[in-house]
């Protein structure tokens, strides 16, 4: 922007009708002065307001020759004598109006302003979009408690007569409810179906939520993060009662081999790979059952444990992390 700058010009004149202040007279016949002469308005001193007694008495004027007129005449550019007929006498200024000044008036300092910045402004950033909301999930088919897992597994069957089941996996949804992990398989059950009263005596699949928290097999671990032993002839399931009743034992010699309690490397394919299912042990337990395990399934109903394809086991078997406290619910539905 420029630098505004304001000039005074400094020509107050006082003025009569529009003219400049003339004084008119003859001193004597045949001067070689003109017969008036101009003041200038501005160097002039200013008179007061009262008339001033005139110096010479007035007289009449004699007329003379245009030509002569013309040569004692100023310039053109100057004001013209008054040639009053009556006569000549000095005419006084009004005084100067109360805002008429003959001094400069100091011009106003001129206003600086600080240049535009040359910077482009910083582009304001885009607003912030809003969080999607979490992604929340389903209720699980059965309404077991699940405890403080977040992976369960759901074993559900139409009737407690069935020998198969829908087996499908569940992980927590960050917003509330449970997602499914990957598609469904069909199981296979005890030949009695299930039960809320399992027995040593009864091939039926027990009903509620349990724990899973071991695994084991025939194969070498397929890279599941739970605890995994491989197993050996010296591999037994106690069903027998007593303080070992439904635990896992090692041991060659000592008389486990009685044909009641199962010899876990015998059992192929089925226990390939198998998943504990953590029902209760110990000498209190028995005789509710024993042995309930997620394992391998060749086509057929089981003395009542769940069985499934391979495959899917080894992928479940991979999943399943002791952090996520894994369940398996197993009910009708």
């Amino acid at each position: 922007m420029s630098l505004g700058r304001i000039v005074s010009s400094l020509a107050a004149t006082a003025a009569v009708a529009g003219c400049a202040v003339v004084a008119v007279g003859m001193s004597r016949a045949g001067s070689s002065k003109p017969a008036a002469e101009f003041t200038d308005p501005v160097t002039a001193p200013v008179t007061t307001s009262e008339p001033a007694t005139p110096t010479f008495a007035p007289r009449i004027v004699a007329t003379t020759p245009s030509s002569a007129r013309a040569s004692s005449a100023p310039p053109s550019s100057t004001h013209p004598a008054a040639t009053h007929p009556a006569a000549t006498h000095t005419v006084h200024a009004a005084p100067p109006t109360s805002h008429a000044s003959t001094s400069a008036a100091p011009p106003p300092k001129p206003t600086r302003h600080a240049p535009a910045s040359t910077t482009p402004a910083a582009p304001k950033p885009p607003p912030a979009k809003p969080k999607p909301a979490p992604r929340r999930g389903i209720a699980l088919p059965l309404q077991y408690s699940t405890g403080s897992a977040t992976r369960v597994i759901t074993v559900t069957a139409s009737g407690t007569g069935n020998t198969t089941a829908r087996l499908q996996a569940w992980y927590r949804a960050p917003g509330g409810g449970w997602l499914h992990y990957g598609a469904a398989v069909t199981a296979h059950i005890g030949a009695d179906g299930m039960t809320r009263s399992p027995s040593e005596f009864r091939s039926a699949t027990p009903m509620g939520s349990f724990t899973l928290t071991q695994a084991f097999g025939a194969l070498s671990d397929p890279g599941t993060s739970l605890p995994y032993f491989r197993t050996t002839w010296a591999d037994y399931w106690i069903s027998s009662p007593g303080a070992f009743y439904n635990t896992h034992q090692r041991c060659s010699s000592c008389g486990y081999d009685n044909g009641t309690n199962e010899q876990l490397r015998a059992a192929v394919p089925y226990y390939n790979y198998a998943v504990v299912i953590n029902t209760p042990s110990g000498a209190a337990a028995y005789p509710h059952g024993s042995a309930f395990f997620l394992h391998v399934t060749d086509g057929r109903a089981t003395a009542g444990c769940v069985a499934i394809p391979q495959s899917k086991l080894v992928t479940l078997m991979r999943w399943l992390t002791p952090s996520t406290h894994p369940r398996i619910l197993i009910g009708t539905a």
